[in-house]
């Protein structure tokens, strides 16, 4: 296992009871709104990818014939599988495996999909690629993610303060260079869909990985200059009751595989 992955490892496993519980995990909105974006039939096979705790797994599993679920790290699998068990959806299933390299043959499944992941990942574009490999010809990819500016400078000073909260952050994709790696393994880009809904509530935030006190106090220290002078295009706010919040910017791309023209 590489170091990065160990990273990833121990981080969700230090946060999977808190991730799991958090609201921008478990929004039924926007499960709704990823699962729409899919077009099930009915008679799907899909692959959720660093599925996580398994609520897209089992969302999907709702209107899909079989759902698969792959992560790295056995404590967040061991929450989509009690959950998925306790409600008896009995056509989802979850497996330890590494996204860049997906334990399964070429063209298994009818929708592969990821969600908040890829920006954990050392090497993106391998994570796609593997995910295009497994998907049949006429099959859809779908990945969200938060996304960083189009600025380098922007979108390195966001990846501070993420990577301060969360060591197994590497790097927040602008939207430019998520269409890029669609295009380079071979997906058709349907659909570009973003959002700006997400707003982590900041100390609930840093309590979920258990950043330590130093770390903490620099995120809110980077995040109050990014509220006061536009740093990183996140725009933290504070609410009503004076809480530290940011737009944690989503994108939803959606590709499909296609036979390329000889």
């Amino acid at each position: 296992m590489s170091s990065h992955n160990e990273t990833i490892r121990e981080s969700f496993t230090v946060q999977a009871k808190a991730f799991a519980a958090n609201p921008w995990v478990t929004d039924e909105e926007r499960i709704r709104r990823l699962v729409a974006a899919g077009r099930l039939k009915g008679d799907e096979r899909v692959l959720d990818v660093a599925c996580g705790p398994g609520y897209i797994a089992e969302a999907f599993a709702r209107g899909a014939r079989e759902v698969i679920g792959v992560d790295l790290t056995q404590a967040m699998l061991a929450i989509g599988e009690e959950r998925t068990k306790e409600r008896g959806v009995s056509n989802v299933s979850f497996r330890i495996g590494d996204v860049q390299s997906l334990p399964f043959e070429g063209e298994e499944f009818d929708v592969v999909v990821s969600r908040l992941a890829l920006h954990h990942m050392q090497n993106p574009a391998q994570v796609v690629l593997e995910m295009a490999r497994v998907c049949r010809i006429g099959g859809t990819v779908l990945v969200e993610d938060i996304y960083g500016s189009e600025h380098p400078e922007r979108a390195a000073y966001q990846d501070r303060w993420e990577k301060l909260r969360d060591p197994s952050h590497v790097r927040t994709l602008p939207i430019s260079e998520l269409l890029k790696l669609f295009r380079e393994v071979g997906l058709e880009t349907d659909c570009v869909a973003t959002f700006d809904d997400l707003c982590p509530e900041v100390e609930r935030w840093l309590a979920t990985t258990k950043a330590p006190a130093a770390d903490a106090a620099e995120v809110r220290r980077l995040l109050e200059e990014d509220r006061l002078q536009d740093l990183s295009g996140t725009r933290p706010f504070q609410d009503a009751t004076g809480h530290l919040h940011f737009h944690a910017r989503t994108a939803t791309l959606t590709g499909r595989r296609f036979r390329p023209l000889t």
